[in-house]
């Protein structure tokens, strides 16, 4: 078995050597044809609808068909089916590509169909053309503008303003309107400064500001001070700043109270003084005024600054109490005066009133004897500058004593060691001590030793004293 087999693969062989002698006798096959190029062209652009045409030409045309592998994509959203498909190349070389596209109704921009040979085998691909492009132009007219946005509406506010002026608010619309538009503002006061408050209707005009003016009234009434406020309200084409929806305007009042103050009846010692203190017009809260109470005499009295409320009726009553001592003494009085302060002004004719105090003690019985005078001897040294002598009254006169003094010289010459004095010393009503002094002149000259004048008393007024020593030695020590 193992010989056959040999035998037949020895045919075989020697066949095969046989045929391959006859081949390599034979001329060589000519070359394959090489591979067509494949290029693809463009039609005419079209309108969103219209069908993308493309021709894919193959030269040299194929002497079969040929298979071309396209890829389809496009510019914007015109329903063209994209992606990659296989377009036949029959043997005339020439194929149409149709892509569609679809016709909405939406504004876009214009766009386009590109469609580009895909490398496959078979074929090669054209340097220069293998792409193209068809523009596809929308038809659809763009949509009509938005409306432009509402207005956003301000309000600012002037300068403050005081009663009977005018408040003026400045009403802005941003951005200005294309036409006129009506704005509605509420207005209010706080306090009654003649402002009616109410929504008022004010038009800003295509400029985009306006006015609001609102008058105020000046009356005679004291009132806190106050304000007007202008408050944007909800309305059609606009909207309300949140910042800056509403605004005031303070308004000062301009009345401040004139006061005054008047007396009660006089009194005696022991009773009240009554004065009243009037504010016109009438403050609208209670107000503080100053009043300064002095007195004339010593009358138990509490003087000094104190502070009184004018309430809102307008007037308030003051009382001083007085003491009923058994002094018999001159009569006196209470005074009391508007002091000046804040929220107030001072009557010019009124500021002050007086109320009179009468005493109602009797004069001590007259002394069944009368007082005398006397006068003291003194000394001071000739650098002392004066030497001082006590006048006595022996006891108090319910009536004033006069005496007369006048300087006589001794060893102390006039005008060289003191100068000469001469007057009248008169003790009042309850006076029992008075001072005389007499001046004296430091000659500074050695060795003249002590040295003295006299000071004499002459009393002419007898009915009520007696002069028990009519004179007093002066001595002037030397300090040379």
């Amino acid at each position: 078995e193992s010989k056959f087999m040999h035998s037949r693969w020895d045919r075989v062989t020697r066949t095969l050597e046989a045929l391959e002698q006859c081949n390599d006798n034979d001329p060589a096959p000519p070359p394959p044809p090489p591979d067509p190029e494949v290029s693809i062209t463009a039609a005419g652009d079209i309108t969103e609808g219209g069908d993308a045409v493309f021709t894919i030409t193959a030269d040299p045309a194929p002497s079969t068909a040929l298979t071309v592998t396209v890829a389809v994509a496009q510019s914007g959203d015109y329903g063209a089916t994209t992606g990659s498909r296989q377009v036949t190349v029959p043997t005339s070389g020439a194929v149409t590509l149709t892509v569609a596209t679809t016709n909405d109704s939406t504004d876009e921009p214009d766009g386009s169909i590109t469609a580009t040979i895909g490398d496959d085998s078979g074929y090669t691909i054209s340097a220069a053309a293998g792409t193209a492009t068809v523009a596809v132009a929308d038809d659809d007219a763009a949509p009509p503008p938005p409306p432009p946005p509402d207005p956003e509406i301000s309000v600012a506010a002037g300068a403050d303003i005081g009663e009977g002026g005018t408040a003026v608010f400045t009403i802005t619309a941003d951005p200005a309107p294309a036409a006129p538009l009506t704005v509605d503002v509420a207005v209010a006061q706080s306090g009654d400064y003649g402002a009616t408050p109410a929504t008022r209707t004010v038009t800003v005009p295509t400029s985009g500001t306006a006015t609001l003016i609102v008058a105020t009234t000046n009356d005679s009434t004291d009132e806190p001070d106050g304000s007007i406020t202008a408050t944007i309200s909800t309305g059609t084409g606009y909207t309300i700043s949140a910042a800056a929806g509403t605004a005031t305007v303070a308004v000062a009042d301009d009345d401040v109270p004139e006061v005054s103050i008047t007396a009660g009846g006089d009194i005696t010692e022991g009773g009240d003084a009554v004065f009243t203190i009037t504010a016109d017009p009438a403050p609208s809260t209670a107000l503080t005024v100053t009043v300064a109470v002095a007195q004339s005499g010593d009358y138990g009295a509490t003087t000094g600054s104190r502070q009184v409320t004018v309430p809102t009726s307008g007037a308030v009553t003051l009382t001083v109490a007085t003491t009923n001592d058994s002094t018999d003494e001159p009569d006196g009085s209470i005074t009391a005066t508007i002091g000046d302060d804040s929220g107030y002004t001072i009557s010019a004719a009124a500021g002050t009133a007086t109320i009179a105090i009468a005493d109602d003690d009797n004069p001590p019985p007259p002394s069944s004897s009368k007082p005398s005078i006397s006068v003291d001897d003194a000394t001071a040294g000739e650098g002392d500058g004066a030497v001082e002598f006590t006048v006595k009254l022996s006891a108090a006169s319910s009536s004033a004593v006069a005496v007369y003094y006048f300087t006589n010289q001794g060893t102390a010459m006039p005008y060289a060691d003191y100068r000469p004095e001469w007057g009248q010393v008169t003790f009042a009503a309850g006076d029992t001590s008075k001072t005389v002094q007499v001046s004296l002149i430091d000659d500074r000259t050695p060795g003249e030793g002590d040295e003295t004048f006299v000071l004499k008393l002459v009393l002419s007024d007898t009915a009520h004293a007696t002069l028990a020593d009519d004179q007093a030695q002066g001595t002037i020590t030397d300090n040379d």
